[in-house]
């Protein structure tokens, strides 16, 4: 047996500093408890050795790895074309032979002249690489990777599988280019689907995918492959789909967690066929398969604003504008010039919760009827039948008092306020009805003749089948007479509209109810 060497010792300059300024400075701590005649020159020895020793160790040099480069597009274009040059100076005939194109490792079954495998384009030096050219160079094998190449038929041992330049063809890599759209996460699609998704995107977007059998080994290929955006794709022009292609094509952007796909494409059915096309700017993009009513609206008023897509359910969760946020969308950008858009959303309206009613009413300062001409009577039935239909009747009956107006001639007009709905022409007070005061003498300015207007408009809107009689002198706060309390405050809002001071007649009436009521 072979005796074993004797290793050889160094003494650390370093830590004999280290150690024995500590200990010069113990020495002086020891000297300053005692009071020795050196104490101070001991401390101050030993600080300053350690500040030496620590300003020395402060200058220490370390070895920086080398980055992974990661190829970008251009350079996967130069690699591809070296490898063709390559392909060319091996031969056609590489079945048996390979060379590892990481290491130059030939195959097992011949030899490989290396010096052939140099391969310079035209007007360039050898290895250097200017403007879009490139020289690509594959050394010769090193010693171990050649024992390793000899040694593999006749060993179990495992070696790591090698990027050969075969490989890369029958993978059909080698040809990478700007149409190269590969995402490793598709690899989830069955063969028939993956099959499918690679013929739409080569006739929509001009884009080729790996084959499927090319992913698993571009996932452990050592040159990273970029991995594309949707913003690097682009139609030349609109593409029919059909619907299972839709289905599949958003299932794809949606493994790849695109969120945004309607900021850049639009789906859309036109005449008879369902297409897809690049986004034009400010057009807004609604689920096919929102409620008709809501499609033919937008379809009617907004046709060149809102895309409609196919009715596809998976293609909902990437539409923005969609349920309660396209209703207020609507009702924002109403027009309440429009008639005919007014109408049609008051249709969509009638089957919402009663907030959502009320932001539609909130859109209006006044809506005037004119009793002599009739002129905006479409907006008040429209307004009676969206009042109706209030779950809460009282807050739809408050939200119609506010906006609607009366006017009866060209100088005056009423609200429902100014109306005084008492039949009877004397009002009594007192235990015994002692006390009595006439209407007429307490609304001197013709006031209880108003009910007659709208009593004539209730009768005009049930004719025209807008609501039952019921409901709409309910709409109109008709349907019962005014106590002596409402009348006492409808008095009070005549006065303060007149600004006007009471008469005897209307202060007997004040006294009278403050009085007994």
């Amino acid at each position: 047996m072979s005796t074993p060497a004797k290793s050889k010792k160094k003494l650390d300059i370093f830590n004999l500093f280290y150690s024995g300024a500590a200990v010069v400075i113990l020495i002086g701590v020891i000297a300053k408890l005692l009071e020795w005649p050196a104490q101070d020159l001991l401390i101050t020895l030993g600080l300053s050795i350690e500040a030496v020793v620590f300003g020395v160790s402060a200058i220490k040099f370390v070895d920086v790895a080398k980055e992974t480069e990661v190829a970008t597009e251009a350079t996967l274009i130069k690699v591809a074309d070296g490898l063709g040059s390559i392909k060319e100076a091996v031969g056609n005939d590489y079945s048996n032979t390979y060379v590892n194109i990481q290491t130059g490792a030939e195959g097992l079954n011949g030899p490989v002249d290396y010096k052939k495998l140099t391969v310079n384009k035209p007007g360039f030096s050898d290895g250097s690489s200017n403007g879009d050219n490139i020289t690509i160079k594959i050394n010769p094998p090193t010693e171990s990777n050649a024992l390793i190449a000899s040694n593999a038929s006749n060993s179990n041992i495992f070696t790591p599988p090698t990027h050969s330049l075969s490989q890369l063809e029958n993978l059909d890599i080698l040809s990478l280019a700007k149409d190269l759209f590969y995402q490793p996460e598709w690899n989830r699609f069955f063969d028939e689907e993956y099959l499918m998704l690679s013929d739409i995107f080569k006739r929509v977007f001009d884009k080729k995918i790996p084959t499927k059998e090319a992913l698993a080994v571009l996932g452990q290929f050592p040159i990273k492959l970029p991995v594309p955006s949707i913003a690097d794709i682009v139609l030349d022009k609109p593409h029919v789909l059909s619907l299972e292609e839709i289905e599949l094509l958003y299932t794809a952007f949606d493994i790849i967690k695109v969120t945004n796909l309607f900021d850049y494409f639009v789906f859309e059915e036109k005449d008879g066929e369902c297409i897809i096309r690049n986004k034009k700017a400010k057009e807004l993009v609604i689920f096919g398969g929102e409620d008709d009513l809501i499609l033919a609206h937008c379809k009617i008023f907004y046709g060149k604003e809102i895309v409609v897509t196919p009715n596809v359910p998976c293609i909902k969760n990437s539409v923005k504008l969609k349920d309660q946020l396209l209703i207020d969308h609507l009702i924002q950008k109403l027009n309440i010039k429009n008639e005919e858009e007014f109408i049609s959303l008051v249709q969509i309206l009638h089957s919402k919760d009663d907030n959502t009613k009320s932001k539609l009413f909130s859109k209006f300062k006044k809506v005037v009827y004119d009793l002599q001409t009739e002129a905006g009577y479409v907006y008040l039935k429209t307004l009676v039948q969206l009042s109706v239909s209030f779950n809460d009747a009282a807050l739809g009956n408050d939200l119609f008092k506010n906006v609607v107006e009366f006017q009866i001639d060209e100088r005056s007009s009423i609200v429902l306020d100014d109306i005084v709905n008492h039949y009877a022409e004397t009002i009594y007070f007192g235990p015994k009805n002692e006390y009595s005061v006439v209407l007429n003498e307490i609304f001197i300015n013709g006031e209880l003749n108003n009910v007659n207007y709208i009593n004539a408009t209730i009768d005009k809107l049930n004719n025209d089948n807008i609501a039952s009689k019921s409901k709409l002198l309910e709409v109109f706060n008709l349907k019962e007479q005014d106590s002596k309390s409402e009348i006492f405050k409808k008095l009070n809002y005549h006065l303060a509209k007149n600004n006007t001071a009471p008469t005897g007649s209307q202060l007997a009436f004040i006294l009278l109810f403050k009085q007994y009521n």
